[in-house]
């Protein structure tokens, strides 16, 4: 029976199946500890001020890059098949009922031709998010460097965005020489890199292997000017988390000083270049903030996050950027954690501006 012909076979066993069990070879990336949140003045303004995240640790992680053999993706929920049954650790936030239900279907495989060298996992099933691909892609492709697969042949999404492919081209890796993949396929491999960081399993560890992804990108494009900036990311069209009073707090600090910048109008080079210029970086929890990493160290981050949906992943670039973190927690009047919903009550922006004036003090020198 040839190859393509048992994947659509399913074993009677039962259980979860993990990476390192079916995977052919297992190599350790890195070892992670716990660290400190690294905040601004400790956590504690003069004033009596807290931080959000005060006494929070980062996750410890031992993360590593999987040498797959035979196996199936499902482009729908990003998650990898072997012998019939779903790699629950490759179900990156996915419905767990889903995942059970998951099954080879014959009629949606296509089949990848095997060529010489493997192809390489590289993003999650949020594929248009610039959040994930900095925090999952970029550092997946420089663990295929590090580990001599910097010519491997990538998996990626069908349609492209014009920064992922910019960011693919700056990080020396050919999009033209990737398989392209569509939802409701299945697509089979003989062989197939996986690295931890694809699944999120870095998200809240202080990744070294990380941050030299991000300094390797951010010394490619240098910055053209001083250090001076003080950076304001509006949140603009978009309806995640929308603050109601947003243009006018863009106003109160565009009166102050700051550059307000939505960066999805930029290339990514050009947000390279803008934020390696930064002093001070103020925003929202989303994806613009995202691009703290190419800050230099020291520089403050200043994150507004909403009541109802308190996640450190900001927190966590900062440190592996070398950071100094504020978390500032904005009532929202919602209920329930939810990572989508506007806020139902404008921002207290006067408690904003006060507690910047104090951060100013912990600024880095231009």
């Amino acid at each position: 029976m040839g190859f393509f012909s048992r994947l659509f076979r399913r074993t009677a066993e039962t259980g979860s199946v993990r990476l390192k069990d079916v995977a052919r070879r297992v190599t350790v990336l890195e070892t992670v500890p716990a660290a400190p949140a690294a905040l601004v003045a400790d956590g504690v303004l003069p004033t009596g001020a807290t931080s959000l995240f005060r006494g929070w640790k980062s996750d410890p992680a031992t993360l590593c890059l999987y040498d797959l053999r035979d196996v199936v993706l499902d482009r729908s929920l990003m998650v990898f098949l072997k012998d019939g049954k779903p790699l629950l650790e490759t179900a990156y936030l996915q419905d767990p009922a889903a995942v059970a239900a998951l099954r080879i279907r014959p009629a949606d495989i296509v089949q990848v031709p095997d060529q010489p060298g493997p192809v390489a996992a590289c993003f999650d099933h949020w594929d248009s998010n610039y959040y994930h691909w900095l925090s999952h892609t970029v550092p997946t492709l420089q663990a295929l460097r590090a580990t001599g697969h910097g010519a491997a042949r990538l998996i990626l999404p069908a349609g492209l965005r014009p920064w992922q492919a910019e960011t693919l081209a700056l990080s020396g890796f050919d999009a033209h020489r990737s398989v392209l993949t569509e939802h409701g396929k299945q697509y089979a491999f003989r062989r197939v890199l996986y690295a931890d960081y694809v699944r999120g399993a870095a998200d809240f560890s202080v990744s070294p292997l990380s941050q030299a992804a991000y300094r390797s990108l951010g010394a490619g494009q240098p910055a053209t000017g001083p250090r001076d900036l003080r950076i304001f990311i509006e949140r603009g069209a978009a309806s995640n988390r929308k603050i109601p009073n947003e243009a006018d707090l863009t106003a109160a600090l565009q009166a102050r000083g700051f550059v307000c910048v939505r960066p999805e109008t930029l290339p990514v080079a050009e947000q390279i270049r803008l934020f390696n210029r930064a002093r001070l970086v103020v925003g929202q929890l989303g994806a613009g903030i995202s691009n703290c990493v190419w800050c230099q160290p020291g520089t403050v981050v200043f994150e507004l996050v909403a009541e109802h949906h308190q996640n450190p992943c900001d927190l966590l670039l900062a440190m592996q950027a070398g950071l100094q973190y504020w978390g500032k927690l904005m009532p929202t009047g919602q209920q329930e954690d939810n990572h989508t919903a506007q806020s139902e009550q404008p921002l207290d922006i006067a408690s904003v501006l006060q507690e910047l004036e104090q951060i100013e003090a912990y600024l880095p020198p231009v």
